[in-house]
């Protein structure tokens, strides 16, 4: 019989440190968005009058062909970062905001990358740690692991690197 390999030390990220690489990624996240947010205030116009406090103003806005346009731009913002996102945090463990913050996303059985599909499921199922009260997002504060539900379920763990 051979022995189990032993479980790999690992030095969990802490909770600020987790914190600061999501808000870093947040932010990166809506640089994929500013070419949609360009093209609002750039697009094609129309005015229209509007009832605001009472008083009938003329307003410009965006026409049909104006919001189809900032639609896709946010539609391409939004499938070009989940791929740059899902890519490098697949393959390093770190986007932008994760290496900012000196913080790895590991395989929470043998500490390895762990690949794209997963990095999607992941991103994903922080759905769950916000669904009661942002609690998932608060869990880390005392688990042992320092796991989100999100990497409950999908078996990540942050490590400080």
């Amino acid at each position: 019989m051979s022995a189990m390999p032993p479980h790999p030390q690992m030095n969990y990220a802490s909770w600020g440190a987790r914190v600061g690489g999501s808000l870093l990624n947040g932010l990166s996240s809506a640089l994929f968005s500013l070419p949609a947010m360009v093209s609002f205030y750039t697009g094609p116009r129309e005015y229209r009058v509007w009832v605001i406090d009472g008083k009938r103003e003329l307003v410009e806005w965006p026409t049909a062909q104006g919001w189809a346009i900032i639609i896709a731009l946010n539609l391409i913002g939004t499938m070009v970062f989940l791929f740059l996102y899902c890519r490098a945090v697949g393959k390093t463990g770190q986007f932008w905001g994760h290496r900012a913050a000196s913080v790895r996303i590991v395989n929470a059985a043998d500490g390895s990358a762990i690949g794209a599909g997963k990095a999607l499921g992941r991103y994903f199922a922080h759905i769950l740690d916000v669904i009661p009260c942002f609690l998932g997002f608060l869990w880390p504060l005392w688990d042992q692991k320092r796991q989100t539900f999100a990497d409950k379920i999908v078996g990540t763990v942050s490590v400080r690197v």
